[in-house]
């Protein structure tokens, strides 16, 4: 009985631990307020294809949320960004 008790004692604060984790999105994914909605936006890795797959959004370092549409990686205040501004 006394093994029982520590055995549901310990998993109750391994759950506890994993729940409070500060991060909700996993690596490769940002945490970003859309529209009052907080969501895993997948991050734009310079130097690299993207997934477009997983959606036309993505989370650029220093530009926020930008979008691919028409060929064009575009800011949300609807700046076209060029190669080089994407890569800085």
């Amino acid at each position: 009985m006394k093994n029982t008790n520590y055995l549901l004692t310990a998993l109750t604060l391994g759950f506890l631990l994993m729940s409070c984790d500060s991060t909700r999105c996993d690596a490769g994914y940002t945490d970003v307020n859309v529209n009052g909605q907080d969501i895993c936006m997948p991050d734009y890795v310079v130097g690299e294809i993207q997934n477009l797959n997983l959606g036309n959004e993505f989370y650029h370092q220093k530009y926020g949320v930008i979008s691919f549409n028409n060929g064009n990686w575009i800011t949300n205040k609807n700046m076209i960004l060029t190669d080089s501004e994407l890569n800085d």
